[in-house]
């Protein structure tokens, strides 16, 4: 498909979005479900087999669960970023009014520490949360709109992880926007005040959310990247020096952890022993990005190694995203979403397109005008959702759509 085709794609992504106000489904909202809250309560074997179940359905078992349709903040952030990218590319008012919109949204959705609303107490959408307000606030941040259960520990809904909220810090830093700074620095205090940090010899690891003391490699980026971004706004201070310096452990603790083919697995768990594509990317794009913020050079073999294994091991010939890296399916919006974003940001243009060319031939639904959930080797889930399907793609491609003939990202 040609690149000029891209954006009639992402404009039909964000008309069905925009028609549904941003409310929709998520592969793990699953325990939301209203039929069994009295149930899930009881049991984490329940709750796990629910979240899997709710997941890998190729029916849609959300009516029959009772789980209702919500907001995201970490999809509303992905659509603000790709309008973002638009907006600098060919700015307009309905580009502006939709940010404007989308930053309300996201700020009303935002929470304290221990989970409670920050802004709006039932978490409906306010239109007149200004910076002031912001400022005054205390320490926010973001979680998802649904509990989940992982092996380790339960995740309340709303209680903030630093994954959500780091891309909902790059969403109000792709956009522009004014809130930026505030939430900004109300995110270094949550990393330094909330974030549990493990330390030894090689650096340090911060954790996912407040609650456990899981040692992920990604998200434990994700805070370093809020610190050293967040460090510019504390110029001649001593938090900026702290901010850069924790930024760099973090980075340092990720980097000893990459293996001699220059891959990375997903944390330090004996269930966590994989390596897949979206989290590669992240890796990859996060040691980038902290490079450029902290203006130094000392990851690049880090990067290099990591790219050409990302390159070589996580895609096909032809451009498919490949979830694992010793298995192609199944093939994911996710995936080819972050895929084409770190390929671009990483200088390889190309075959960032060939990426999304793929992943529109294998995933999109033109009269639905969605990005399907996953293609597996024998069956389709034919089922959209709002975050990992139609946020991911739109912002893939409002991003890969304004690169073209642009130079390449220098990694410092």
């Amino acid at each position: 498909m040609p690149l000029g085709e891209f954006p009639l794609i992402a404009d039909a992504v964000l008309d069905w979005a925009v028609q549904r106000d941003f409310k929709g489904s998520d592969p793990y909202d699953g325990l939301n479900s209203r039929l069994l809250a009295p149930l899930l309560k009881k049991s984490r074997f329940l709750r796990l087999a629910v979240i899997q179940a709710v997941k890998v359905s190729p029916i849609d078992l959300r009516p029959i669960l009772m789980v209702p349709s919500g907001h995201n903040p970490k999809g509303l952030a992905l659509f603000l970023s790709g309008t973002g990218f638009r907006q600098s590319a060919e700015p307009s008012e309905n580009n502006r009014a939709l940010i404007t919109r989308l930053e309300q949204m996201i700020l009303s959705l935002a929470s304290k520490p221990d989970g409670t609303p920050a802004f709006s107490g039932d978490r409906s959408v306010r239109t007149d949360i200004t910076e002031e307000e912001a400022g005054k606030a205390g320490t926010f941040a973001w979680g998802y709109n649904f509990p989940w259960q992982s092996r380790a520990f339960l995740q309340p809904a709303w209680l903030p992880t630093v994954v959500c909220s780091s891309f909902i810090m790059d969403a109000f830093k792709d956009s522009n926007s004014r809130f930026y700074p505030v939430v900004a620095k109300t995110l270094a205090r949550f990393v330094l005040d909330s974030l549990n940090i493990h330390r030894d010899s090689t650096g340090i690891c911060f954790s996912y959310s407040p609650k456990d003391h899981t040692r992920v490699f990604n998200a434990s980026l994700f805070a370093a990247r809020i610190l050293a971004q967040a460090a510019d706004f504390f110029a001649e201070t001593q938090e900026s020096d702290k901010y850069r310096s924790l930024a760099e452990e973090a980075c340092a603790y990720v980097c000893k952890r990459q293996r001699d083919d220059g891959s990375w697995i997903y944390g330090e768990a004996d269930h966590w022993q994989w390596v897949d594509n979206l989290h590669t990317g992240f890796v990859l794009e996060t040691l980038h990005e902290i490079s450029a913020a902290l203006k130094t050079e000392a990851y690049r073999g880090s990067i290099q190694a990591g790219l050409e294994y990302y390159r070589n091991n996580l895609f096909t010939e032809d451009g498919t995203a490949k979830y694992f890296n010793d298995r192609m399916y199944p093939i994911d919006p996710h995936s080819s979403a972050q895929g084409a974003i770190t390929l671009a940001k990483l200088g390889h243009q190309e075959q960032a397109e060939a990426v999304l060319n793929r992943a529109i031939e294998e995933l999109w639904n033109q009269g639905k005008h969605g990005f399907i959930f996953q293609k597996n080797r024998h069956y389709l889930n034919r089922q959209i959702h709002m975050r990992w399907c139609q946020g991911w793609m739109f912002k893939a491609i409002s991003f890969v759509s304004t690169r073209r003939g642009m130079p390449s990202e220098d990694l410092v």
